[in-house]
């Protein structure tokens, strides 16, 4: 089997790699082994290379002139997808390919494989991590998108452009010859969305648990909390410092750390400033892999309040760094880890009740609810999850043939 692959991944300055890029990646590893051929494309710089015999890289060369605003970004996306675009169908010419993967719902993966899969016939898989719709049993009206990025208190321009998107990822993905959803509630809202089931697949994600345990711990707990993330309003940061300040009303030496990039992350460094808690909060900003688990493993409690999730591989990391979680009770946490004794769900939205559960968390037994961390995570793997990947795309493949 040969795959032709669109892996777009912005910039490091723009956000750290996410959890469909850490999937990517940790998932083609087995491909490989398996035999199976892999031409990646992918914007500069280049993070499959090392993996696949053929990488090729579409760079974007007015992106220096680009200063770091969602609108700018976007129009450096558009430039890259468009090249993309021509460039992927000249591979796919040469190379014949069995299928065009987008390795990840977001247009600047979708439109690229689309355009190949139209001009060249062949059949589309699309990973969707996750649709920015708050419950599977809501069909994407752009009235209520809209208002939901506007909840979100994303300005009016970003909302319209976000909704946009969005109906164009629904559009595209119903184009599309197989669906590889990590969840049960992604593939849920596909199906309220009217994706055909006979489209849907659920696979799921797995967690590098030898690649976190590598780095090791000096065993001193600096932070009371931590967040990893993108620095971004879904993911709940901003609504994070109120939190924070309700926990030092309770506990003044209370200490917490930010870890994540994004255009934003100016901003969350202002509104710290403006609430008075520079000797509470700490902004580490993008970190590497050694200093993030270092930083994660050297804390009390992870704390992610996002409110739009596919699945929630920081949890997983989270857990597997040995500390317990608090988060936002929506689907695809409370699928993947409501079950889980060391992670605690609140309300979506309540910052009094996520205030008063990590101060109650904090007092409980930190090695138990590590030792249940640890115990829980063992059951998500990267290989089980390649393997069953394959075992759908080639099952489809071959449907296709037919």
């Amino acid at each position: 089997m040969q795959i032709l692959s669109i892996f777009f991944h912005p910039r490091p300055s723009i956000t750290a790699l996410g959890g469909a890029e850490k999937r990517f990646l940790e998932t083609s590893k087995t491909w490989i082994e398996k035999g199976i051929k892999m031409t990646v494309i992918e914007p500069e710089p280049s993070l499959s290379s090392g993996l696949v015999v053929y990488s090729e890289i579409c760079k974007t060369p007015l992106s220096r002139y680009f200063e770091k605003s969602w609108i700018k970004i976007y129009v450096e996306w558009i430039m890259w997808t468009l090249r993309a675009c021509f460039k992927g169908v000249s591979i796919a010419k040469n190379q014949k390919p069995n299928m065009v993967l987008a390795t990840n719902n977001t247009l600047p993966n979708l439109i690229p494989a689309y355009f190949i899969q139209t001009i060249c016939h062949l059949p589309l898989c699309v990973i969707v991590h996750h649709i920015d719709i708050p419950s599977p049993n809501i069909r994407a009206n752009p009235i209520k998108i809209y208002h939901m990025y506007r909840k979100i208190k994303y300005d009016t321009p970003t909302s319209l452009i976000k909704t946009l998107a969005l109906w164009i990822i629904i559009s595209i993905i119903k184009h599309s010859n197989i669906c590889i959803a990590v969840s049960r509630s992604t593939a849920n809202t596909l199906l309220k969305n009217n994706i055909p089931l006979k489209k849907v697949h659920v696979s799921g994600n797995g967690v590098n648990i030898n690649h976190i345990e590598s780095f090791k711990f000096n065993g001193n707990k600096n932070y009371d909390g931590v967040f990893v993330g993108r620095i971004s309003k879904e993911k709940g940061v901003f609504s994070l410092l109120n939190v924070w300040q309700r926990v030092t009303q309770v506990k003044s030496d209370a200490k917490l750390a930010i870890i994540g990039s994004g255009v934003e992350l100016p901003k969350i460094k202002k509104n710290i400033k403006e609430k008075h808690l520079e000797n509470n909060i700490i902004v580490l900003g993008p970190c590497t892999d050694k200093d993030m688990y270092a930083a994660m493993k050297a804390s009390k409690v992870f704390i992610f309040p996002s409110l739009l999730e596919g699945w929630g591989l920081a949890v997983a990391e989270a857990l597997a760094c040995g500390l317990p979680a608090i988060c936002y009770d929506i689907p695809a946490i409370k699928e993947i880890f409501g079950n889980c004794g060391s992670v605690f769900l609140v309300p979506a939205g309540d910052i009094n009740k996520l205030a008063s559960t990590v101060l109650k968390v904090l007092r409980m037994n930190a090695r138990r609810l590590g030792k249940i961390s640890k115990t829980y995570i063992k059951r998500f793997d990267w290989e089980k999850v390649a393997i069953k990947d394959l075992e759908i795309l080639k099952s489809e493949l071959k449907r296709w043939s037919m």
